[in-house]
């Protein structure tokens, strides 16, 4: 595995297990119009932004699509939804060991920033981290290269060849390639097994392989 200078993770699903979470979240935003999120569509809508949930499920109505927008973001930040979420058990040892190599770490995700610095603070990890790059309405989502591009911003003078983006869906590579950086599929569970590009198992592989 190529040896880089900064690496950018994802939030949900790489750094955090927050699967339990949102499905409350999910079911909470979607009950204000009517509609009953499974668990198992949330497995699916966590790796969309709230309008691509929307599109999917054929919510047309901007009235309806704005409420659950707003209901997500508020019911993220619920002290009984943060409680839900935790770090993977190998997210504090790869952080660790990255930085003893002199390593820059940056957290890029379709989740809101606020959520993001509320589990980081929680969990001790605000330090490990030397920008986080979260959702705006005043950019396109993943995988749109647009988050990446709002990350090089913080990294003057780093060549795109030194980053790379790890991330746990399909749509985290693609946003990789469409910011012009390498990208690496973190694939817990073996979700994907005919991905052709590179994928890790655990974020330790990050490190293990050099």
């Amino acid at each position: 595995m190529k040896d880089y200078k900064v690496y950018l993770l994802d939030f949900d699903g790489t750094l955090f297990d927050t699967y339990y979470s949102l499905t409350f979240i999910y079911r909470y935003a979607f009950a204000k119009i009517g509609y009953n999120c499974t668990p198992e569509q949330t497995a699916e809508f966590m790796h969309m932004s709230v309008m691509e949930t929307c599109d999917r499920l054929g919510i047309l109505d901007p009235v309806k699509r704005q409420i659950v927008h707003d209901a997500i973001g508020e019911s993220l930040d619920f002290p009984e939804n943060l409680a839900r979420i935790k770090p993977y058990d190998d997210v504090a040892e790869t952080l660790k060991e990255l930085h003893a190599r002199g390593k820059i770490c940056a957290v890029v995700s379709g989740n809101t920033e606020k959520h993001i610095a509320l589990a980081l603070k929680a969990t001790n990890l605000t330090s490990s981290f030397a920008f986080v790059v979260g959702y705006s309405p005043l950019r396109k989502p993943k995988p749109s290269g647009d988050p990446i591009f709002e990350a090089m911003k913080h990294l003057p003078g780093v060549a795109s060849s030194e980053m790379v983006y790890v991330g746990d869906s399909l749509q985290d590579p693609e946003t990789a390639h469409n910011g012009g950086i390498d990208g690496i599929l973190l694939e817990r569970k073996g979700e994907y097994p005919t991905y052709p590009g590179e994928k890790i198992t655990t974020l330790k592989a990050l490190y293990l392989s050099r």
